[in-house]
């Protein structure tokens, strides 16, 4: 069954496509055709919707500034082995609530150098290495120039989050932000990569102190890649639509995050709620701003998903579809 997002997580920074006008803008699109979800994978091509009720947005005008030598809006053409990518687009399909949170939590215009003057907080990395059959991951710090990335070499401290959540009790232990490598078994143009164990992606916001998904058991792949410069696509003509501000994804990424790193992760638009009261959506699973716990301290299986056995619901599934640009990231 299609389903319709009532928000989505919109990460731009590039901009591509060649620039065409077309007539009246409109508010949100829909989903396009493949944007089907089966046996709970979420859908890799993902487009606009086309056709008749295809969103008619009154210029480009918006966009004018974008890259138009290449599919997908990317400030830095890739070649040869190694390919540089940072994620352009990010479409969450489950949880449900992170749909919602995305418009609050995240900056849905992330560009700061092309349509949208954005932040640039959420930056994903993706190195392939086609030689080595390699895939690198990790999360970089806002561009100074929208074209040129670094892989985050630092820990994370819940000692930090006094500063923005005062009194949260942040993580027993500091994280690793740093990037992590897997292999991948490629396939055509496209690639699987392996199951990474676990993968912390650092979002930045306006204090300077990351939102940390704390991420486990990370599956990415991608589809194809028919030029080695984009994962997926991106129409100028398109950028109105409410849904997919005109982009087609081309891969897709599934995790699980614990209750327990959930419950350890406040969510500071979202008034410092933490990840997990967020994910459960439920007051009679909450207590004030995180999730409730039982006489023992522990948290009861609240989650749809199992880390560390079988048969648990100890965690929360999560599911993205992605698009991805070329970009320079420095060593």
């Amino acid at each position: 069954m299609v389903r319709l997002l009532v928000a989505s997580l919109i990460v731009m920074a590039g901009c591509a496509g060649k620039l065409e006008t077309s007539a009246a803008d409109a508010g949100t699109g829909g989903v396009g055709p493949s944007c089907d979800e089966t046996g709970g994978a979420p859908p890799i091509d993902c487009p606009p919707v086309t056709g008749p009720t295809a969103p008619a947005c009154s210029s480009v005008e918006k966009v004018k500034a974008c890259p138009t030598d290449n599919p997908c809006m990317a400030p830095v053409k890739q070649s040869g082995a190694v390919l540089s990518h940072r994620i352009g687009r990010l479409r969450f399909w489950a949880p449900a609530s992170m749909s919602n949170l995305a418009a609050i939590a995240f900056d849905p215009n992330v560009n700061a150098h092309c349509a949208n003057s954005g932040t640039e907080g959420l930056s994903w990395l993706l190195q392939l290495d086609r030689g080595a059959d390699t895939l690198r991951v990790g999360s970089s710090p806002p561009s100074p120039d929208g074209r040129t990335f670094s892989f985050l070499p630092d820990l994370w401290s819940g000692e930090a989050l006094a500063a923005v959540c005062p009194g949260f009790i942040g993580p027993a232990s500091p994280a690793s932000l740093a990037s992590v490598e897997t292999r991948i078994l490629k396939s055509g143009s496209g690639f699987a990569a392996d199951v990474i164990p676990q993968l912390n992606v650092a979002i930045f916001d306006a204090s300077g102190v990351p939102m940390v998904l704390p991420l486990r058991e990370v599956t990415i792949r991608a589809d194809a890649m028919p030029d080695p410069t984009c994962i997926g696509s991106w129409n100028p003509n398109l950028w109105c639509d409410g849904d997919s501000l005109g982009w087609t994804t081309g891969g897709t990424i599934t995790a699980k995050i614990t209750a327990e790193d959930a419950d350890r992760v406040p969510v500071r638009p979202a008034g410092c709620q933490s990840l997990c009261a967020i994910f459960v959506n439920d007051a009679t699973k909450t207590e004030g701003k995180v999730c409730k716990r039982g006489s023992d301290g522990k948290l009861p299986e609240i989650g749809d998903a199992c880390v560390g056995g079988t048969g648990c619901k100890n965690a929360f599934l999560m599911r993205m579809s992605f698009a991805s640009y070329g970009v320079t990231i420095k060593p």
